[in-house]
């Protein structure tokens, strides 16, 4: 993989296949760049395709500075596409890297030709609702990987088999515990007011170009209610586990390459 070498950080991603757009493709929270290959295959051949591990994950290492911010990563995720030399891309995220690709959209608004968020509610303070009871469990290095490896197993779903799902459950337990608790010290520093403000900003940003969420399901009414506030937002569901992209490849891929002609 190519490796791009940052003050505080290297990073490797993967840069695959060649046309226009590109895309970029962001994993998500303690994956790595591994949960693309059925997608970078099924579009290598018509775009160029740009998958990193983000700081900490996969093959990228850890930063000297010890940030695993939004405002880091995001800036990771464009400087590689700079050093690449691909511009405007199609930005695809799922999970955290959903949040991340509304985040790069937020601050740099000319850098993504389009977003496509997978399977991730950009309101981001009804989710740290849900996690907030578990914050010690979360928060100890003692716990932490055991309280990972229960929600993945949740969140992969009764549908998806059983092969993939131990194959996804052991690479998300790759991620060493303190960047996992990283990641989402947010959901738990930040006051209610700060990330209802933060969730609204991301879906403001996906107003502002062509956007696409794909879900597992509607949660908790989230597609009307993004419906209500940016109505430019297009919104799909498969019925699948977390791993929508991994579980359903063909019915995602459909779903992006329709996506694609719009933009």
């Amino acid at each position: 993989m190519p490796q791009l070498e940052r003050v505080t950080v290297s990073l490797h991603y993967r840069d695959e296949g060649q046309g226009d757009p590109p895309l970029l493709l962001l994993h998500g929270w303690c994956d790595s760049s591994a949960t693309w290959d059925s997608t970078i295959a099924a579009f290598r051949g018509q775009h160029r395709c740009i998958a990193p591990d983000m700081r900490g994950h996969g093959q990228s290492g850890r930063p000297a500075d010890h940030s695993y911010s939004l405002e880091a990563l995001s800036g990771d995720a464009v400087a590689i596409c700079e050093a690449a030399g691909a511009v405007r891309p199609v930005v695809v995220g799922h999970s955290f890297g959903g949040v991340l690709a509304a985040e790069i959209a937020r601050r740099f608004p000319a850098f993504p030709r389009a977003v496509v968020v997978v399977d991730q509610p950009l309101d981001i303070g009804a989710f740290s609702e849900t996690v907030r009871p578990a914050e010690a469990i979360v928060r100890s290095p003692e716990t932490h990987l055991a309280f990972r490896e229960q929600v993945y197993r949740e969140i992969c779903g009764p549908t998806l088999p059983p092969a993939l799902a131990e194959a996804i459950v052991a690479r998300g337990l790759q991620t060493p515990a303190d960047i996992g608790m990283a990641l989402w010290a947010p959901l738990f520093e930040m006051t209610d007011a700060e990330l209802a403000e933060r969730g609204a900003a991301l879906i403001a940003a996906l107003a502002k170009l062509p956007a696409l969420t794909i879900d597992h399901g509607d949660p908790a009414g989230y597609h009307a209610a993004l419906r209500a506030s940016a109505p430019s937002i297009g919104a799909a569901a498969l019925p699948t586990g977390h791993w929508v992209h991994e579980e359903r490849p063909a019915e995602f891929q459909a779903l992006v390459r329709q996506f694609l002609q719009s933009v």
